[in-house]
């Protein structure tokens, strides 16, 4: 447990070595960067917030780490109502810069650490990123989360649709370490076209090919990133606060992929 007890030094050195300017370029076999975050220069104003309080989410320089990251943190005593459906979240929402279209393929890069000695909820989930659909209701047609001692991907076509569930790994093993992450996406509600590819540190964990992973219809998906944990003040916990962190973030479309 060795990992557990790294300090939060040299975690933040690994979550601000990949900062950039957004734009879009062209790189890794001609894909398009639709979008590239740079918490370096504090949050990219285009980029919308769902949070109790304005320092629930900032980006924090830490010259002598070399760079910076984005802190994402709350509290169950924190006032919600006002957060985006009443609901507890602190996230960042790339719907302004970043939109999945209906049957092109997208890769999707960033990473995620948990602080030393982070304690996980046994009693509920909480998601940690998830693409979301353009309408306002219903569950994520993709989502990453915590949930016990286990990482948890969700994949659904529809509100009313039969989810798939996938668990891997062991969260509290990547305390005070940077986890990274590439998802590969294509949405199709029917899944004859899908994709849902998740890699956790270069090994896949998730493969939901064929599975129906968009709402139907869904031409305008979007990420989010950040804690979402819709049964805090309605169901028992066992925490009181969460704090994570994030590095930057890549959106890239596979060149030649659209149906």
């Amino acid at each position: 447990m060795a990992n557990k007890r790294l300090g939060i030094a040299s975690v933040l050195l690994g979550l601000s070595a990949c900062g950039s300017v957004p734009q879009a370029d062209m790189s890794r076999n001609a894909d398009i960067v639709v979008y590239r975050s740079a918490w370096r220069d504090g949050l990219d104003p285009r980029l919308s917030v769902q949070a109790p309080a304005r320092d629930s989410i900032s980006t924090v320089a830490i010259p002598e780490f070399g760079g910076s990251f984005l802190k994402i943190s709350m509290r169950r005593s924190e006032d919600f109502s006002r957060v985006a459906s009443g609901t507890p979240r602190a996230e960042v929402v790339f719907g302004a810069v970043a939109r999945f279209a209906l049957g092109q393929e997208y890769e999707v890069r960033w990473s995620t650490m948990l602080p030393p000695n982070y304690k996980l909820d046994s009693l509920q989930p909480e998601i940690i990123t998830q693409v979301h659909q353009s309408r306002n209701t219903g569950s994520p047609p993709f989502s990453l989360m915590l949930d016990g001692g286990r990482y948890q991907v969700e994949v659904r076509g529809g509100a009313n649709q039969v989810l798939r569930s996938f668990s891997f790994g062991t969260p509290v093993l990547d305390e005070g370490k940077v986890v990274n992450w590439v998802l590969r996406y294509r949405s199709d509600d029917k899944g004859e076209g899908a994709i849902t590819d998740l890699f956790k540190d270069g090994v896949r964990v998730v493969n939901a090919l064929g599975l129906p992973n968009s709402y139907p219809d869904e031409k305008s998906a979007y990420l989010k990133i950040g804690i979402y944990k819709w049964w805090w003040v309605t169901r028992p916990s066992d925490v009181s606060e969460r704090t994570m962190y994030y590095g930057n973030v890549e959106i890239s479309e596979k060149s030649g992929t659209r149906q």
